[in-house]
């Protein structure tokens, strides 16, 4: 047996007859400037060459993470862009409603140590994600 041979690394479960899986060793993960640390959880999104995307809780990101065909993210954009998922003002703080009503403006940021975090200082935009809604629900 040639010792040359490289072996496949095991694949996490979430790949496992999942199509939609990327290898997410080296993605550049995103979150909301308005995630805070003090939140439970705090949302992250990366984006592959090929219009994937990925989200996890980049508090705890070894639960798992979801994958979303570009069509899929699409759709989610629109829906979030027409208040589909808006929470009644009423359940809000101030603040909030401001920020569901977009009166706040939100960036997307290299989240803490995704590669390339080091690159550009903290709120820096770097990339098109905080304007198609890619880490700009927090």
């Amino acid at each position: 047996m040639d010792d040359a041979t490289p072996t496949p690394r095991d694949l996490p479960p979430e790949a496992k007859g999942n199509s939609k899986w990327h290898d997410t060793t080296h993605a550049v993960w995103k979150r909301s400037s308005l995630s805070r640390e003090d939140s439970s959880a705090v949302v992250e999104v990366a984006e592959f060459d090929d219009g994937y995307r990925a989200v996890r809780d980049g508090k705890h990101p070894e639960k798992g993470t979801l994958f979303f065909t570009p069509a899929e993210w699409e759709a989610f954009v629109l829906g979030a862009k027409d208040g589909e998922f808006d929470i009644p003002e009423e359940y809000l703080t101030a603040e909030e409603a401001a920020i569901q009503r977009g009166e706040v403006p939100v960036t997307a940021v290299v989240a803490p140590g995704s590669p390339g975090a080091e690159q550009a200082p903290e709120g820096e935009d770097r990339g098109r994600e905080d304007r198609d809604g890619g880490a700009a629900a927090g």
